[in-house]
């Protein structure tokens, strides 16, 4: 899908916002579910979640950042905190998106390459108490900031932020079958940590798609990148690196449905009908479309295909098609391994990542 179709979608879902709309600001201190009939909620200041509550946030739900005056008390932790609205969790925070209906977080007056919040902090947090699946997250000077965690965090889309997911002291986090593109510093900032990190894309970020202090133990297996402004995997371990990648990553163009690329390749299609106009033996053109036809029928059978109108729809000529770990965390409910935003089943964020 092309990204101006992709902002037009976001666009027309927030001029659908429902009636009920509710403004949030300072501390939730008991549990609390925000749901896709209420939805969007609004951000006008810091957010924090107590350690004895949990906020719980449905598929659907859209959650904009309107900066509005100070309210609460919530302690300030740095510079980025003082000078952005964050969002604290210090309790569970459970995020549930789906592929049709993810949940997401973003600017109400959304602006591409500019910083408009924090983001969502998550310290000491264990996979019990984390759930992410299915967020777009846009906008935020760091959209995910883990310290002294190890959660998981899958199937989400990080674009337009300063970084993705900032990892630093012990954030042991896995990271799977996201995308990350569009981000001005990189997709994924990692310090004194040990993350998984696999079967994610890396798309066109402004400096690095992963950026790492070069530290033993981090896993970065069977990824995706493809024109980062500065360098793909900076500081990574020997062996990820275009030349001699020996852990499965991929260096090459997603090739999503919709894009130029695929059109391109369509053209040097075989299995792609002539046009009837260029075609000079009708006859034959019947007998091959017959049988072009049966084959897409059974390898339709095989690979369900996702709604059009998602982004980042992988191409059938995508180089990430079936290409993350052969395991059974990254195995799709069609029975392939898609690395990306749709690969993989539902409910693994309480799993150990298989390498």
């Amino acid at each position: 899908m092309s990204r101006q179709i992709f902002n037009f979608l976001i666009l027309l879902a927030l001029a659908a916002a429902s009636a009920f709309a509710e403004n949030y600001c300072g501390i939730i201190d008991y549990p609390t579910t925000w749901t896709k009939e209420h939805s969007p909620y609004y951000i006008t200041g810091d957010i924090q979640i107590a350690q004895a509550a949990r906020l719980t946030i449905e598929a659907g739900v859209d959650v904009l950042i309107v900066p509005g005056e100070a309210c609460g008390e919530t302690k300030q932790l740095d510079w980025s905190d003082s000078m952005y609205i964050s969002i604290k969790a210090y309790g569970p925070l459970v995020i549930k998106g789906t592929a049709e209906e993810p949940v997401r977080f973003m600017p109400e007056n959304h602006v591409p390459g500019k910083i408009q919040w924090d983001g969502i902090r998550l310290p000491l947090k264990e996979r019990e108490h984390v759930n992410i699946e299915y967020m777009y997250i846009m906008g935020a000077n760091k959209a995910i900031n883990a310290s002294f965690s190890r959660f998981n965090v899958g199937n989400s889309l990080f674009i337009n932020n300063s970084t993705g997911i900032w990892m630093e002291n012990e954030a042991d986090l896995a990271v799977y079958n996201c995308v990350f593109t569009e981000n001005l510093s990189a997709g994924i900032y990692v310090k004194n940590s040990r993350p998984s990190i696999a079967a994610n894309i890396f798309y066109k970020n402004s400096n690095f798609g992963i950026w790492s202090d070069s530290r033993p133990g981090l896993r970065i297996r069977n990824n995706l990148f493809f024109a980062s402004a500065d360098t793909d995997c900076r500081f990574c371990p020997v062996g990820v690196q275009p030349s001699n990648d020996k852990f499965g990553n991929i260096y090459a163009d997603p090739i999503f449905a919709g894009s130029e690329k695929e059109k391109a390749m369509a053209k040097k299609d075989l299995d792609v009908p002539t046009p009837s106009k260029n075609v000079k033996d009708p006859s034959l053109q019947k007998i091959y479309e017959k049988s072009v036809r049966k084959e897409l029928e059974q390898t339709a059978e095989l690979r369900q295909p996702l709604a059009a109108d998602l982004p980042f729809v992988l191409s059938k000529y995508s180089p990430a098609l079936n290409a993350a770990p052969k395991t059974d965390f990254f195995k799709n409910a069609d029975g392939n391994y898609d690395i990306g935003l749709y690969g993989g089943a539902s409910g693994r964020f309480n799993k150990v990542i298989s390498l």
